[in-house]
C-alpha cells in the first residue's frame, strides 16, 4: 500500500540535489535561465504530493484499525454482559464444529493487534522520512516495507477458518 509512494520518494531527493546545481544544465542553463530554479521547485512539490498521499493512505489504514478495535471491544463487552456469566470451562465448550464465543473474541483481538502493530510500523517508517533523507536510509525503509504486509496471512486464515467453522452446516 505504501510501497509505490516510497519507491517514488526514493528517486526524488537525489534528483532535487542534482537539479539544484546550475552547472548541471550546460547550455540549457544559459538559454533557459529559470530552469535551475523551477525544476527543483517542481521536484519539491512532487515530494509534498508524495507525503500527502502517504498521509492519506495511513489515515485510511488507521480507520481500519480503529474499526477493528471497536469491534473487538464490543465483542468483549458482549461476552462480559452475557447472562448468566459463563464459567471459563463453558467459554471453551464447543457445540459441534463451531467455535466457542471465547475463540471468536480472541480471534478478533488477534486481528486487531496485528493491524495495530502494522499501522504503528508504517507510521514510524513514514514519519522518519524527510526531504533530505539519504538514499541508503530510504532503501532500508523500502526493504522493511517490502515485506508487507507484516501480518502473517496464514495466521489470519487460521483465525477465519476457526471462526467460520461450521457456518452454513
Amino acid at each position: 500500500m505504501l510501497l509505490p509512494f516510497l519507491r517514488d520518494f526514493l528517486k526524488r531527493p537525489s534528483t532535487v540535489q542534482v537539479l539544484s546545481h546550475a552547472g548541471n544544465y550546460g547550455i540549457l542553463g544559459d538559454k533557459l535561465s529559470t530552469m535551475p530554479r523551477d525544476l527543483p521547485a517542481a521536484q519539491v512539490e512532487s515530494l509534498e504530493l508524495l507525503f500527502r498521499a502517504m498521509a492519506i493512505t495511513l489515515s485510511d489504514f488507521h480507520r481500519v484499525v480503529v474499526a477493528l478495535e471497536k469491534i473487538c471491544r464490543d465483542g468483549c463487552q458482549l461476552l462480559k454482559a452475557e447472562k448468566p456469566q459463563p464459567t471459563p470451562q463453558q467459554l471453551q465448550q464447543r457445540v459441534g464444529p463451531r467455535p466457542s464465543l471465547h475463540d471468536c473474541v480472541e480471534g478478533l483481538r488477534s486481528l486487531y493487534q496485528m493491524h495495530y502493530d502494522e499501522y504503528n510500523l508504517k507510521v514510524a517508517i513514514v514519519s522518519s522520512l524527510t526531504y533530505d533523507s539519504r538514499d541508503e536510509d530510504v532503501s532500508v525503509l523500502l526493504t522493511l516495507l517490502s515485506d508487507q504486509p507484516n501480518i502473517p496471512s496464514d495466521e489470519v486464515q487460521y483465525i477465519f477458518d476457526l471462526i467460520s467453522a461450521g457456518e452454513g452446516k
